[in-house]
């Protein structure tokens, strides 16, 4: 089999020659800037330029080069976009401690000029946005189309056996953009008390993903196998606000979404990415019509590998929930990640449905033997 073939094989709940890999493409899949230094240095290579792929992570694209020594079966689209619109809140600052940058949401960021590793969320357009009348100067951003001719990329990824996917999104989920707009407190406060302040802003946010999906399929047309939406419903307990209030505002909008995606794009699998304890809104992602969950954090409450599997595995394909990243994977042994990722494989794997990846992206912290010992321990036990 190529890695197409084996993953389309596991994406349709059946078993491959061996569990397909990712590692560097899908969603909240990728190794941070830092950490992907320490990778190159172990494989002895030097790059002169590393891609930025997500600035507020400080995530990369890694190269081909990287990708076929790890023996990934997926690659990423690497989307680029052409200046036709320019949002105003859009700039770049900085003083004697931190280095700034406003989004095209007008989400403000910052990262620490000493030891920063990430940007960390700063300030927001409506913050402190009392009512309808004032949410009402906020200025949505549009998409911009993408760089002609890009979709080489995907054509030759396509001839050489590879699984395609992307991880770009316009903004965020349909709950969790307005915390990047709002803040945290008053957009959950707004959804439990004034859903009628948020009801129009996740229209907007839906006709405007519809349309820069038209701008991705334009370019990519027949030539991503996934695609992937982010929309974090869970804290570690569970999730942001009640079951109840993401059916009534969010889940109707991203059943839309993907019957628009599936209709334009006949045979693609769609992929939410959601962290944190999210079990009771499983069915409801499911129902949805999102083929793929990611990124299964098997460290919250109620995420237990046994569970996931017996419960929805028979429904939907578990990308990611290798190994725990919060703990196991930056502060374990290297015999306890071997451990944890054979036990893993051995419960997420039965039956297809499993895509290997991590818990999130690798970060600085990971230890390169003990990435390593987890890929190890991945080749060693990966064939059906």
């Amino acid at each position: 089999m190529n890695s197409r073939e084996r993953l389309k094989m596991a994406l349709d709940h059946k078993e491959p020659d061996r569990i397909p890999l990712d590692l560097g493409s899908g969603h909240a899949c990728k190794f941070t800037k830092y950490f992907y230094v320490k990778l190159l240095d172990y494989f002895g290579l030097k790059e002169e330029q590393l891609e930025i792929c997500q600035t507020p992570y400080q995530l990369v694209y890694a190269s081909d080069k990287v990708m076929d020594l790890l023996k990934c079966d997926v690659r990423n689209a690497r989307v680029k976009y052409q200046k036709d619109y320019v949002s105003p809140y859009v700039k770049n600052w900085e003083d004697e401690h931190y280095t700034y940058y406003t989004n095209d949401f007008g989400t403000t960021y910052r990262m620490p000029k000493k030891n920063g590793l990430y940007y960390d969320l700063y300030d927001c357009a409506l913050k402190g946005s009392e009512s309808a009348e004032e949410d009402a100067k906020y200025i949505f951003p549009k998409p911009n189309r993408l760089v002609p001719g890009t979709r080489k990329e995907l054509e030759d990824y396509r001839a050489a056996g590879f699984a395609t996917t992307t991880c770009q999104v316009f903004g965020n989920g349909f709950m969790q953009t307005g915390p990047l707009v709002w803040g945290y407190e008053d957009w959950l406060a707004m959804m439990l008390a004034e859903p009628e302040r948020c009801e129009p802003f996740i229209q907007e946010l839906y006709d405007k993903k519809i349309e820069w999906y038209g701008y991705l399929f334009d370019e990519y047309d027949g030539l991503l196998d996934v695609t992937a939406e982010a929309d974090d419903f869970g804290t570690q307990r569970g999730t942001f606000c009640s079951p109840e209030i993401l059916r009534e505002l969010v889940f109707p909008f991203h059943k839309k979404l993907n019957e628009f995606i599936k209709k334009r794009q006949p045979g693609i699998k769609t992929t939410l990415h959601t962290c944190g304890s999210v079990t009771s809104v499983i069915p409801d992602i499911i129902e949805a019509g999102y083929d793929c969950l990611n990124p299964v954090q098997i460290a919250a409450a109620n995420m237990e590998p046994e569970r996931l599997k017996r419960e929805f595995g028979n429904d939907i394909v578990f990308w990611g929930g290798g190994i725990n990243t919060q703990a196991t994977l930056p502060n374990g042994t290297p015999e306890e990640v071997r451990e944890e990722t054979k036990r893993n494989m051995e419960l997420f794997a039965p039956g297809g449905g499993f895509v290997f990846s991590p818990v999130h992206n690798i970060q600085d912290d990971v230890p390169v033997e003990n990435f390593m010992a987890m890929w190890e321990t991945f080749q060693d036990n990966c064939k059906y």
